[in-house]
């Protein structure tokens, strides 16, 4: 088969988060089965043509909607609007090439453009079925939010396979802003995958002297963006509540527009010898990271599928988190974790103390059940969610 993937990233490194995350496990499962269209970071990348892209040790059909630059600090025109911009005005150009054999994409943004004589041939992949909107950094566009569930729905409602990684209240609430149009019972869980070649069990001790962490001292650690709605500002008067009753450090693996705002914080609190901001790592250096940690904290206002948290459960790492959607389905109370209620400061404090207790053994026996979201298992996962006849198609 020969799909057509379509994102808002340049499928290497950029823009961070988890559509990334899950396009580059695509890039990696199915290889030249696919063909990119995307945005471009370089100028060596022709803009608004069919053209050849190395990506890793494979070469890709590669169409660019735009070059743009990379940046930390918020824009003053909301990328959203500047994608609108571009696939209106590129789709049409993207989809003249007739020979793929579906459309796949995560960006919404997207999906607002594809002719409607193309839905059924596409399969929408939701990171999260929240509204963007109601956690934009944007206060001005949060009241646009049901204009954005308007159209997403329009299109949505017709396509051929809609995946969510969503649990099944996040694809409820979602039938319910659709009014109907779309129920949960047609929206299929496929969750995050990770990267099985770097989020594995590695020895805690051997990480820590990769990183220069004394075996002494204890390690939180908390990997995404560094924006308000990942609650940088609960994980870290959390932390000034921990590391006063147990010495320990505090670091943020990341980059985004909240850096000097969560700097002038821990400046604030006289945390600057305890809480560390290491910038974007490669995914190997996170993963030493997640296995040098005594625990992995989240203090989200709202998730997907979490990316980050899949890692960690991969990495077998004792996580708490917030009470976001999918939390629970990754993180048991007293088994590998803590999913905590509320956003109270003392109560995060209380769990990020009692993970430290945690046997890693233990959580090693229960984290097990994640192997099954390897990016080694995602080719045949996914088209055995969709159905896809692989022979059928062949003939």
């Amino acid at each position: 088969m020969k799909i057509l993937l379509i994102d808002d990233v340049n499928f290497v490194d950029y823009p961070t988060g988890g559509i990334l995350g899950f396009d580059k496990v695509m890039v990696s499962a199915f290889k030249n089965e696919l063909m990119l269209a995307g945005i471009s970071t370089g100028s060596n990348t022709d803009i608004g043509k069919w053209t050849k892209v190395k990506i890793g040790d494979q070469n890709f059909d590669y169409y660019a909607i735009t070059n743009e630059k990379r940046r930390t600090k918020k824009p003053l025109v909301p990328r959203r609007i500047k994608l609108c911009h571009y696939f209106r005005k590129h789709i049409k150009r993207i989809l003249q090439r007739k020979d793929y054999d579906l459309i796949v994409t995560q960006c919404p943004e997207v999906l607002f453009f594809v002719p409607d004589k193309e839905l059924k041939k596409t399969c929408f992949i939701s990171p999260g079925l929240g509204n963007p909107l109601d956690i934009s950094r944007y206060k001005w566009a949060r009241p646009f939010g049901r204009i954005f569930d308007y159209f997403l729905v329009r299109k949505a409602k017709d396509v051929g396979y809609f995946l969510a990684a969503g649990d099944l209240n996040a694809r409820k609430d979602f039938e319910r802003r659709a009014k109907g149009k779309i129920l949960a019972t047609s929206i299929i869980q496929f969750p995050t995958r990770y990267n099985d070649l770097f989020y594995k069990v590695m020895d805690k001790n051997s990480c820590r002297k990769k990183i220069n962490i004394s075996a002494e001292e204890k390690l939180f650690v908390t990997v995404g963006r560094l924006n308000w709605f990942k609650g940088w500002k609960l994980m870290i008067d959390a932390f000034s509540i921990v590391t006063k009753k147990v010495p320990s450090r505090l670091v943020f693996i990341g980059d985004g527009e909240d850096e000097m705002k969560i700097k002038d914080y821990v400046k604030t609190l006289g945390l600057e010898h305890c809480v560390d901001l290491v910038g974007r790592k490669e995914p190997q250096d996170v993963g030493i990271y997640l296995n040098a940690a005594d625990a992995f904290i989240m203090g989200s206002f709202a998730e997907g599928w979490s990316t980050t948290l899949v890692e960690a459960c991969a990495c077998c790492v004792p996580c708490v988190v917030t009470d976001f959607s999918s939390a629970r389905e990754m993180v048991k109370d007293g088994e590998n974790g803590y999913v905590v209620e509320g956003r109270e400061a003392e109560v995060f404090a209380s769990k990020m103390i009692d993970a430290l207790s945690f046997d890693r053994e233990t959580v090693i026996d229960y984290n097990h059940r994640f192997q099954n979201l390897a990016e080694s298992n995602l080719r045949d996962d996914f088209l055995h969610t969709i159905n896809w006849n692989t022979d059928e198609q062949d003939s």
